[in-house]
């Protein structure tokens, strides 16, 4: 399983450890999400939401891009880069913790929630502690060689949520998920140095620097406009709704945008140095591209509609009555993962071909629809009213608009594109329409029940795909066998 091999290979087998990654980092998390959520609560969550907004905010208007940048370049070895990257990264950590600890009172105050100011403060000292970390972990990603990544980040998430479960279970604070996020973090900077041998130093040079933040800044405008659009929901619903609906709505997003957030991720961190290392050649571009958009919709439509069948019985057997609330905005946040499933493909194509302006300009668009549409849909539906204003906005501006200019920058075609979609959008609507007949027609505990639902739906869905494996030509028994071959 170690990457080797032509660059398909390599590829896929990083895309493997990439997806361990994924399933181990997020697998934990969710898991102590939902336990601590059920022992705390919605308003503990919300509170402790703040205070992670609050430092969103500051990271994300600071944004470097310096990994993308040295990534998406040519050059295998960027070592003449690393030291000045570390500086800057180093400066950013220390003036973010020491923002975070100016504004949190104000912080505060705007989300009327006085009891966030400390743990405003403590988080603001996870940038510094990441930004101490060693710079040539970004190797990982460039080179494909995720079994490293797969330790260096795995070790951190171990630590965050084995501290995060004993606060929690000991002391019943939200100060349980706050200190599990900062042993985490010391973690991982401790490993990055253990698990590479380059060891940086204070040095800077002002010319690489400016070099490095011409590409970066492409990235810090895409992320500003990504926090507005992913979690300026967030800030408007603490603001207007308080912090029990800000926990409700946080968890129902995490929730329902697991499957596409999750895989997703993955696949841009394996496709975006594998678009770069392939972008002098379209016609291989375009052919890894739809690879890739059948893989990914192969796997997040089935789960994204079994979320949205089994919501009601999820949150009543690990989750108990209080959280009864975050049903609707569960199943409507599940469909805008299901859009982002799709979309989110694009965004590493745009940066590996050098054109990282076209992610933001998409994001701008979609941005000017939300802000639009949030006020007067939270105001008259509440939480429910916020998740369909993001449905909405992305279903006229950013979906069309990406999928477009991904399709026009590598000459592919709208009907390949929607052939592409269109097996697995049957195979699990007919999967869902399994599921929701035996949830109709059986009576059991809502953990034991929900169990059985994904257990049916999981025959379902192979069942689906075995019809059109043999009635079309669709070709999803090579996409599993080349999964096979490099997990052999």
């Amino acid at each position: 399983m170690v990457p080797d091999g032509d660059l398909t290979e390599r590829a896929v087998k990083s895309g493997l450890w990439a997806s361990a990654i994924t399933a181990g980092n997020r697998g934990l998390q969710i898991v102590t999400l939902v336990v601590i959520a059920g022992l705390l609560g919605p308003t503990a969550l919300g509170l402790l939401g703040i205070a992670l907004l609050t430092l969103a905010v500051l990271e994300v208007f600071s944004n470097l891009g310096m990994d993308a940048a040295l990534i998406q370049r040519r050059e295998a070895n960027v070592d003449a880069y690393l030291d000045t990257a570390w500086v800057m990264q180093v400066v950013r950590g220390v003036v973010l913790a020491v923002v975070a600890w100016t504004i949190a009172p104000h912080a505060a105050v705007f989300f009327g929630e006085p009891r966030s100011v400390d743990l405003i403060r403590a988080i603001g000292f996870s940038p510094l502690l990441l930004g101490l970390r060693n710079p040539a972990v970004m190797y990982f990603q460039k080179n494909l060689e995720f079994h490293r990544q797969f330790g260096y980040q795995l070790s951190g998430t171990v630590v965050d949520v084995s501290v995060a479960l004993v606060l929690a279970i000991t002391t019943g604070s939200v100060w349980a998920l706050v200190l599990g996020k900062l042993a985490g973090d010391v973690t991982r900077t401790l490993v990055s140095y253990l698990i590479h041998d380059y060891r940086p130093s204070v040095r800077a040079d002002l010319s690489k620097g400016r070099e490095l933040f011409g590409y970066g800044k492409w990235i810090m405008g895409a992320s500003i406009t990504a926090f507005l659009l992913g979690q300026g929901d967030d800030v408007f619903v603490g603001w207007f709704l308080g912090a029990t609906a800000l926990g409700l709505y946080q968890l129902a997003y995490r929730l329902a945008n697991a499957p596409a957030t999750e895989i997703t991720k993955v696949i841009s961190s394996t496709m975006f140095p594998t678009y770069s290392k392939l972008q002098d050649d379209r016609s291989a571009v375009r052919a890894a591209y739809f690879r890739v958009l059948q893989f990914t919709s192969f796997l997040t439509f089935p789960m994204s509609v079994g979320i949205l069948v089994t919501a009601p019985l999820f949150v009543t057997g690990f989750l108990g009555e209080e959280w009864l609330p975050m049903v609707p905005v569960l199943q409507v946040l599940t469909l805008w993962g299901l859009l982002l499933s799709v979309g989110a493909n694009v965004g590493p194509l745009f940066r590996a071909l050098g054109r990282p302006d076209l992610e933001t300009k998409v994001k701008v668009w979609k941005l000017l629809v939300v802000a639009l549409l949030i006020y007067p849909a939270t105001d008259a539906y509440g939480v429910v009213g916020t998740a369909g204003a993001v449905i909405v906005a992305s279903l006229l501006t950013s979906e069309p608009l990406a999928n477009y200019w991904g399709l026009k920058l590598i000459d592919g075609t709208v009907r390949q594109f929607a052939r592409t979609l269109a097996y697995p959008t049957a195979t699990s609507l007919a999967m869902g329409g399994v599921v929701y007949a035996v949830r109709e027609s059986v009576t059991l505990a809502p953990a034991v029940e929900f169990v059985v639902l994904v257990v049916v739906g999981m025959a379902a869905y192979a069942g689906a795909v075995l019809v059109v494996e043999s009635t079309t030509d669709y070709d999803v028994g090579s996409m599993l066998s080349l999964i096979r071959r490099n997990l052999a």
